[in-house]
């Protein structure tokens, strides 16, 4: 209930007010009734009196509808008229000695009470008391024992009106209390319910806020997590001005990991751990697969041909030296990324077969993220260029992956980079066309930079 006390109160009125309308419009037909039971011989009740029954109950219908209008002025009238009307009705019933039905005297102060009004309701009772002396005066006209002396009028009178104060003294008494005890009730319901409204409205209030600080934290996590993966790209970026290929390579990389990732998900393997958040931590823990090469000279990293066995294992500290610088990464995703982060740097150049590095591990004792992770890495290395190589084919590439099923790579994932094929090939072409002047530029710098090396030397 939206409604305030006075809101109520007044519409209450009007509704009330309908009701005793159809109950003026009902009564009409009393005295017809009266009618039929004088023809039939059931009562004897004077004509002229059933038709004045009959006119003032049309003529009260009649105004008591007219003033039905949206207007609380003409809604009071109406309310006070049609109490009125129903106490002059059954005081016009009641004038006859031969329809003695004294309890329906209280039926205009009970009707009363449903206004919640307490002044109403005194003032109809009154005036019903009021009332029925006129009509017991007129009763102790007619009565027997008036007629025959056995009582005067006054005596009669003094009798019944004795008993019927008494009986009024506790209809007022009842009505009253009635009509106080109802709109009290209704009044702390309306307060109830006001208080319910209230507190629910603040609940909405605070669910609204609470709804716009979780889409603001949303957002500002989604904002947070933009700018640590742009901070971890642009590591990438700064490792590739140290090395030609690693900036590139950890991009390309990138993309087959999460290609990789979704075909062994198809293909049915490791469906509980390749959800999409966990390839999304995969692809952007590759970024930094590579960061231990920051620790390998420039001379060494970027040489023009194969490496002496002094070079290589220099080569081969890098996925150590990159476990330990990422020991230095503040905790991204509750610190999930910078464990399979570590996992990537340390063991992707492990082996299926155990003869990999840094450590020798074989089969799953070396991460799924790693496993994956080396797959992605020899991909782009065969079919990307370098100084010392030109690229592979996907053909030729693909049967590298045939041959090392089982020794350097896990089966199912020499499968699944096989499988992948045509959609690499297609990845790898987008690569080399936006690449490919950069890439060049590049390349000669880093030819110039290797014969000025030399002359140096010399």
């Amino acid at each position: 209930m939206s409604f305030n006390d006075e809101e109520f109160f007044k519409t209450n009125i009007v509704n009330v007010n309908n009701k005793i309308a159809i109950f003026l419009w009902s009564i009409l037909l009393v005295p017809i009734f009266f009618f039929i039971f004088n023809q039939t011989g059931i009562f004897e009740i004077n004509k002229t009196l059933i038709v004045i029954l009959f006119v003032t109950s049309l003529l009260g219908a009649v105004i008591h509808t007219l003033l039905n209008k949206p207007s609380n002025t003409l809604q009071y009238i109406r309310m006070y008229y049609g109490i009125l009307s129903t106490a002059i009705f059954i005081d016009t019933v009641s004038y006859s000695s031969n329809i003695a039905i004294s309890v329906t005297f209280c039926l205009a102060p009970f009707l009363s009470c449903i206004y919640y009004n307490r002044h109403l309701t005194w003032a109809t009772t009154i005036f019903t008391y009021l009332t029925m002396f006129a009509v017991f005066y007129n009763r102790g006209k007619t009565s027997i024992d008036v007629i025959y002396g056995i009582r005067t009028i006054q005596r009669y009178m003094t009798i019944h009106m004795i008993n019927i104060t008494m009986e009024f003294i506790f209809v007022f008494f009842i009505s009253d209390a009635i009509c106080s005890r109802s709109a009290k009730t209704l009044q702390r319901l309306m307060q109830t319910n006001s208080d319910y409204n209230s507190s629910l409205s603040m609940i909405k209030d605070r669910n609204q806020y609470i709804v716009k600080m979780n889409t603001d934290l949303e957002h500002t996590n989604k904002n947070l997590k933009d700018t640590q993966f742009k901070i971890i790209k642009f590591i990438a970026q700064v490792l590739g001005s140290h090395d030609l290929f690693t900036g590139r390579h950890v991009i390309h990389t990138q993309k087959y990991v999460e290609l990789i990732c979704k075909e062994l998900r198809d293909m049915g393997f490791y469906v509980e751990e390749l959800t999409d958040e966990n390839i999304n931590l995969f692809q952007t823990a590759a970024l930094l697969h590579d960061i231990g090469k920051i620790h390998i000279p420039e001379g060494v990293l970027n040489k023009i041909g194969k490496f002496t066995k002094e070079e290589f294992e220099l080569m081969k500290c890098h996925p150590v030296e990159g476990e330990k610088l990422l020991n230095y990464l503040p905790h991204v995703e509750d610190g999930k990324l910078n464990r399979i982060a570590k996992q990537m740097a340390l063991c992707h150049h492990e082996k299926w077969d155990g003869t990999g590095y840094p450590n020798g591990i074989s089969g799953e004792d070396i991460p799924l993220c790693a496993r994956i992770m080396a797959a992605a890495d020899v991909l782009d290395a065969l079919i990307s260029q370098r100084l010392y190589k030109d690229p592979m084919s996907i053909e030729e590439a693909s049967e590298v992956f045939v041959k090392s099923k089982g020794q350097h790579f896990e089966p199912i994932i020499a499968d699944a980079v096989i499988n992948c094929k045509h959609m690499i090939e297609m990845i790898d072409r987008n690569f080399k066309t936006s690449e490919a002047e950069s890439n060049s530029k590049e390349l000669e710098w880093w030819r110039n930079y290797h014969e000025t090396l030399k002359k140096l030397n010399m």
